[in-house]
């Protein structure tokens, strides 16, 4: 049973991929068999016959041709030939190509109608006496049904063929769409992999540019170092640098993960770390640098809260504090806050700076320490690639993010955030 299977799914298979070589088989063969079986009714019906069998080798190449070609060829037998002839099948096979391959309605219902207009004369034709009318009635009904029965069989097999193309191309729409989808992704994780780097670095480079030209202003002007002020100075650089490093290295394997979410939308691996203790090293980072910092609030603020929103609220802060350190000028604080409320998370990071050109001189352990010039312009050129990232950041999450000058002088940026609070269960995910 197996091999007959296999064997009828083998021809199968031949059939599909072969489709002309199979019509032209099958013609030869239905001559060798009914065209010359039909010789013994003369040499009339020979020709007849093999007139009507031959062109069912282009068949379905040339349905339309070939369906008139066989109503020529069976007119031609009901004139010279009196009674009915074994190549007669190929009507009935012409019938059944038209009604399957044939896309035109109105071919496809000519083909039905010299059917059963051929039944009728065939009827006439073939039937003899005593009883002739009821002969001519009982061969034209059971040729007429039988040529219907052959044109319904066609047209389904042509509707299951339709429908076979139609799933083929969906199919390769679907695929077309699953690769553009996939590249999408891939450039939206260079996108996003690309603003985390920026944020990392940016924050980073700012400390550790602080603390350089704060060492170099330092030995220029302040009176000279013992080895502990060096020793802090170069700490905070190195370690601000490892971090950094860190960081990135967390993004890139991130990258590497199958199904990576760089947007914090899931609780990846490294992502669901975060917790408040990251806001405070944040901050004592830029308190290393030389700048004021007050923080107002709390670790409980992250209790029953998205990894995602932990993480954006750690990126608006550590974005908003490397520009107050960058733009704000000498002598600046910063003031953050992070609150509950309820509709979320809201953060606001301000500061009192003064703007362009000047070198900040705080004194560490009564020494003068980590001067640096101010990096860019005033305050309201700060809106950049930073700011930006951070609109996109929480508009992903339903939050929005507002930045601009004070009206006392300074900066300040305002985010929200809407926190959908975590079950049990997603807690103890993300935590």
């Amino acid at each position: 049973m197996k091999q007959r299977t296999f064997l009828a799914a083998r021809i199968d298979q031949w059939s599909r991929e072969h489709p002309r070589m199979l019509d032209l088989t099958l013609a030869g063969l239905m001559w060798l068999v009914l065209g010359l079986s039909s010789a013994l009714a003369g040499l009339p019906a020979f020709l007849v016959g093999t007139a009507a069998i031959l062109p069912l080798a282009v068949r379905r190449r040339f349905p339309t041709a070939v369906l008139a070609g066989s109503a020529t060829a069976f007119a031609v037998q009901l004139a010279v030939v009196p009674i009915p002839l074994p190549a007669n099948v190929a009507q009935a096979i012409v019938v059944y190509t038209v009604a399957a391959h044939v896309a035109s309605l109105p071919i496809r219902l000519l083909a039905l109608g010299a059917a059963l207009v051929g039944s009728v004369l065939a009827g006439f034709r073939w039937s003899v006496p005593p009883e002739y009318l009821t002969n001519v009635l009982k061969n034209a009904v059971f040729l007429g049904i039988l040529f219907v029965l052959i044109w319904v069989i066609g047209n389904l097999v042509r509707g299951r063929q339709a429908n076979m193309r139609a799933l083929r191309e969906a199919s390769a729409r679907l695929e077309e769409s699953r690769l553009q989808r996939e590249r999408y992704v891939a450039q939206r994780k260079r996108v996003v992999a690309a603003r985390e780097i920026h944020d990392i670095l940016a924050h980073s480079l700012t400390v550790v540019i602080v603390q350089a030209d704060g060492a170099e202003y330092a030995a220029e002007h302040a009176r000279p170092w013992d080895r502990a002020d060096a020793g802090r100075v170069f700490a905070t650089i190195g370690r601000t640098a490892r971090s950094a490093l860190t960081e990135v290295r967390g993004v890139i394997e991130v990258l590497r993960d199958a199904d990576p979410d760089l947007d914090g939308d899931g609780d990846g691996d490294g992502a669901g770390e975060l917790s408040g203790a990251e806001l405070w090293q944040l901050v004592d980072s830029v308190r290393a640098a030389g700048l004021a910092v007050d923080v107002d609030a709390e670790l409980a603020v992250f209790d029953d809260v998205p990894t995602a929103i932990r993480f954006a609220v750690l990126r608006v802060v550590r974005e908003s504090l490397t520009n107050v350190l960058k733009h704000a000028g000498p002598q600046a604080t910063a003031h953050v806050i992070v609150a509950r409320t309820q509709e979320g998370i809201m953060v606001r990071v301000e500061d009192d700076g003064v703007g362009v050109g000047a070198r900040r001189a705080d004194t560490i352990a009564g020494h003068v320490s980590e001067p640096a010039e101010t990096i860019a312009g005033h305050a309201s050129e700060r809106s950049g690639y930073g700011l930006d990232g951070m609109r996109e950041r929480l508009r992903a999450l339903g939050g929005v993010l507002e930045a601009g000058p004070r009206r006392d002088g300074g900066f300040a940026v305002d985010a929200a955030i809407p926190v959908a609070v975590l079950s049990p269960a997603g807690r103890a995910e993300g935590a």
